[in-house]
């Protein structure tokens, strides 16, 4: 579902404002259970080749 994707990548954004997602216990679990899906490993993986832009 794309309502998945989108909040998949917001909540990946969530670090970088320095907030925890710990104290959100079935938030937390919902982004692991994204993140371990094939096809989000691979793009993961994927994306990781690129060299960040500077």
């Amino acid at each position: 579902m794309v309502a998945d994707a989108y909040l998949f990548t917001v909540l990946g954004w969530m670090p970088g404002f320095s907030i925890d997602l710990n104290r959100w216990p079935n938030t937390e679990a919902y982004t692991q259970l994204v993140a371990n899906r094939p096809s989000v490993a691979s793009a993961h993986a994927r994306e990781a080749e690129i060299p960040p832009v500077e």
